[in-house]
């Protein structure tokens, strides 16, 4: 029975040089890939809004609810076993590339056949096919795992951040040009699978992976691993999609079609960012998870460059929810979303807090603990949504907020103590983005005080709150805090020079 044993060895001081600087130049072509991919996804989905009518937008989010669960179940976490078991031999892997291709093979099959059962929970006879057609996405999942999970052991983050960018370029074009030709809901599901194919056959170009027939004692322990991380993100995308599924199944197509907007507009800017830092930050704490000292200075660093840039971007939405709603997606058929486009927009806030938390525990191997907070939080959150559906998709945004100590707090506390950095230094780094969005918030209420910005419409509003909010933000950072944001423009410094930037 072969054992697959953790990395305890510390980096030496060359190497963590040159993990500084495949970290910076990781961020560097990650950033490119998701600003690619955010000036078309945005774009497009205004777009396609107004092509499309809130009952197509609720079919796809449907659809979508679904797809997301299932392909966690087929992937079953085998792609971060291969990636946090660092000593896992050649042959293993290709024994687990087989396991996660007959994964996807069996999703696939079974969401064919459960495909009646959904459009009958939804009661929406036309989800039936879109869910037989797009079910070939679990093989792609199940294809891609071992590619993917490779090229973040290598840190190439060339390929990946290319891959991802093709794959966004690829959905929303398809997606756009299938809405113009009046496809309906079929456009989107046709851009998502033309996207999704696209990327994995360049992963599975550059990465090519063999196959051998599995010997399950030699596997053993890294399907265990997996298995935890599968049970941990199944839980957890089954809570972060039951508001969803509560409004579909309770308050019909339209207002689930405005809720996945309101989702879309909130999270798009601010997940682009969050999931761009962690493409960079999942392999890093892999490779430095025996290296604790390393891990805590990255630790709180990315914390507070994180919440710099991700805090002002969602609560500043939230403040101008009515006027941005109003400006990108017209006067009246819209108008649904803006108040679950204001609770969304905060918890996002919040939620960015928790972009590290799930990385820094698997990396540590607490992978049981953080399955088991998943859990609770799918036991309690779809009844909590369910309840608060009375009240309409507003309250059911709502209870994000409410129930944040289960969802973010709690799993902030436990990565600060697997990293062992004190909540004090943990606070201490929250604190420029903290008062920089009250300084922000002061500044955005002040402009909509103003009686003249009435006069201007809703545009010129819009333009003055963004404008004074971004002032108090960054008048509050260069005033009071001027050394700290100094201290990433002299890390790149640092970084060309080739000394150690972490500091």
């Amino acid at each position: 029975m072969s054992t697959i044993r953790p990395d305890n060895r510390a980096l030496a001081d060359n190497e963590r040089k040159s993990l500084h600087k495949k970290v910076v130049g990781g961020l560097a072509w990650t950033a490119a890939a998701k600003w690619i991919s955010q000036l078309v996804s945005w774009p497009s989905t205004i777009v396609a809004a107004r092509l499309l009518s809130p009952d197509d937008f609720g079919i796809a989010e449907m659809a979508g609810i679904y797809f997301i669960v299932a392909n966690v179940m087929a992937e079953f976490g085998i792609g971060m076993a291969v990636l946090q078991m660092r000593e896992m031999a050649a042959e293993i892997v290709a024994q687990i590339a087989s396991v996660a291709t007959l994964f996807g093979f069996l999703g696939m099959a079974l969401s064919f056949v459960a495909a009646p059962l959904l459009a009958k929970f939804f009661h929406t006879p036309a989800l039936e096919a879109v869910v037989q057609v797009v079910s070939v996405t679990f093989l792609l999942t199940g294809l891609e795992s071992v590619p993917l999970a490779l090229l973040q052991k290598d840190l190439d983050y060339r390929k990946l951040s290319l891959a991802e960018s093709i794959q966004a370029l690829t959905t929303a074009t398809c997606t756009v040009f299938c809405a113009y030709r009046g496809m309906g809901y079929w456009a989107i599901a046709a851009g998502n699978l033309a996207g999704r194919s696209c990327a994995v056959a360049l992963l599975f170009y550059w990465k090519p992976t063999s196959f051998q027939m599995p010997r399950w004692a030699e596997i053993a322990n890294p399907l265990k691993f997996g298995m935890e991380v599968a049970t941990q993100r199944i839980a957890g995308s089954i809570m972060s999609l039951a508001d969803s599924i509560v409004v579909g199944r309770t308050l019909g197509q339209a207002s689930v079609g405005a809720y996945r907007i309101a989702n879309s507009l909130a999270y798009t800017p601010v997940e682009k960012i969050g999931t761009m830092l962690m493409r960079v930050t999942g392999p890093l704490f892999a490779r430095i998870q025996a290296d604790k000292e390393l891990t805590v200075r990255y630790f709180l660093l990315l914390t507070q460059g994180l919440t710099m840039v991700l805090f002002p971007l969602a609560f500043g939405l939230a403040l101008v929810a009515p006027d941005a709603v109003h400006v990108l997606l017209g006067p009246t058929k819209w108008n649904a979303t803006t108040e679950p486009l204001r609770w969304i927009a905060v918890y996002a806030g919040i939620r960015a807090l928790s972009y590290l938390n799930g990385q820094v525990l698997t990396a540590q191997r607490k992978t049981r603990w953080a399955m088991r907070n998943a859990i609770v939080g799918f036991v309690v959150m779809p009844g909590a949504f369910w309840i608060a559906s009375r009240w309409g998709v507003g309250a059911v945004a709502l209870t994000w907020l409410v129930m944040s100590p289960l969802n973010v707090f709690a799993g902030t506390f436990q990565a600060v103590q697997a990293v062992g950095c004190g909540v004090r230094a943990y606070l201490n780094a929250l604190l420029p983005s903290v008062a920089g969005s009250l300084s922000m918030t002061a500044a955005v209420l002040f402009a909509k005080s103003l009686p003249v910005a009435a006069s201007w419409g809703f545009k010129g509003h819009l333009a003055t709150e963004v404008a004074l909010g971004a002032a108090g933000y960054l008048f509050v950072l260069g005033v009071f805090f001027r050394g700290r944001v100094m201290q990433y423009f002299d890390l790149l410094r640092r970084l060309r020079s080739g000394t150690d930037a972490v500091v």
